[in-house]
């Protein structure tokens, strides 16, 4: 049942939707256009960030093949490697730099060869054929060089696909009910302020703890020390970096804590990750007597005026004077309470939520390897999954 085969990739496919490899015309609106930004790790499906558009013409004479359902979009610049599975319909056309594989049915599962293209050991070898430094790039010509070790029997190619596919399922359920939480709680904050509310000083209302500069030769890999949060883990909610050094003004940051980042662009978020300490440039804001849902909700705008107040230098930072002088919009004290009694609830699941999507990735990728390698078998891995799903 796991008797498995080295292939190249090219073997198992039925065709590469490429569309020439050139930056086609695009227009304000027509048909949606995905780009390489579309595609992105731990999402199994393209998102929909800064699409541009085709006409019809151009749509229907610049390429020359548009990916089919099932079909895997291979990112093959920027960020070679990425990979998603194309939706039922199809809503897009594929932009340069990346390309559509055509699994062929008969050799293996079009899910099952998505699972297999994001496995660390793939994601390794692609690494090792990259080209260029400052973008780093997969030649289309390479593909033949990528051997992928795949089950020969097809119906297990499908349990396992449909294992990781639960979790994957879950993993968006969550994600879905994340995004309307974000809007309900954004909808109930502007009604609690439509009336009556008063702008205040930041530093009256909210305290502003602002991370250390934690020496970097103390730094330590993950599970050695205790974990830091810096701006990059903020889109990740993963620390990278752990550190053995202790500091007198270190800053805890718990699950559910509204964070900024000082750097680049400044956002109001609430931690989604485990316990870490705060490390410079980045800053945890808290409310006197108030909730994270409010202390969010209110950021919000000034965050954005600092914001663009700065955006014609190069590389914008976000300075303590800057939260100095900025106000924030407090509702009124009785639409406060409503607010909180009603939002902070939902701010609560939805970080619960977060966490358990965390948790459910990380479960999935563990599977993967030991499925693929038969160290787990399906039957057991089922197991695992339909306690959490």
């Amino acid at each position: 049942m796991n008797e498995k085969m080295t292939i190249p990739l090219p073997d198992l496919l039925e065709f590469i939707v490429d569309n020439r490899g050139r930056s086609c015309p695009t227009t304000d609106s027509g048909f949606p256009l995905i780009a390489t930004n579309c595609i992105k790790d731990d999402q199994r499906f393209p998102v929909w960030e800064n699409v541009r558009y085709v006409d019809d013409a151009t749509r229907e004479t610049w390429f020359r093949a548009h990916p089919q359902p099932k079909d895997i979009i291979f990112v093959c610049k920027g960020s070679p490697g990425r990979v998603a599975m194309v939706p039922d319909p199809v809503p897009f056309c594929i932009a340069q730099d990346m390309v559509a594989l055509r699994a062929d049915p008969t050799k293996v599962q079009p899910e099952y060869l998505y699972y297999i293209l994001t496995s660390l050991e793939v994601r390794r070898q692609i690494a090792n054929m990259h080209v260029g430094t400052m973008i780093p790039h997969f030649k289309k010509g390479d593909f033949h060089r990528l051997h992928l070790e795949v089950h020969r029997d097809v119906a297990e190619q499908r349990a396992i696909a449909e294992v990781l596919g639960a979790l994957d399922d879950k993993i968006a359920a969550n994600k879905s009910v994340e995004a309307a939480s974000d809007e309900l709680v954004r909808a109930m904050y502007a009604q609690s302020v439509r009336h009556d509310a008063e702008e205040r000083p930041l530093f009256d209302v909210f305290y502003v703890d602002f991370g250390e500069a934690f020496k970097g030769a103390s730094f330590t890999d993950p599970g050695v020390g205790r974990p830091l949060i810096r701006i990059r883990d903020l889109k990740t909610f993963r620390s990278q970096i752990w550190t053995s050094e202790k500091r007198p003004r270190e800053t805890v940051v718990r699950p559910g804590d509204v964070v900024v980042g000082m750097d680049a662009e400044f956002r109001a978020t609430w931690w989604l990750g485990d316990d870490g300490l705060l490390n410079q440039r980045v800053c945890r804001v808290r409310a006197r007597d108030s909730t994270s849902a409010l202390v969010a909700e209110a950021l919000r705008a000034p965050l954005a005026r600092i914001e663009r107040s700065k955006s014609a230098t190069t590389v914008i930072h976000l300075n303590k004077s800057d939260l100095q002088q900025a106000k924030v919009l407090m509702p009124a004290e009785a639409n406060r309470i409503f607010f909180e009694a009603k939002a902070q609830p939902v701010v609560d699941h939805r970080v619960s939520l977060a966490r358990q999507r965390g948790h459910l990735a990380r479960m999935r990728d563990a599977l993967l390897p030991l499925l693929m390698s038969g160290k787990v078998t399906v039957r057991d891995a089922e197991s695992v999954v339909e306690g959490v799903v």
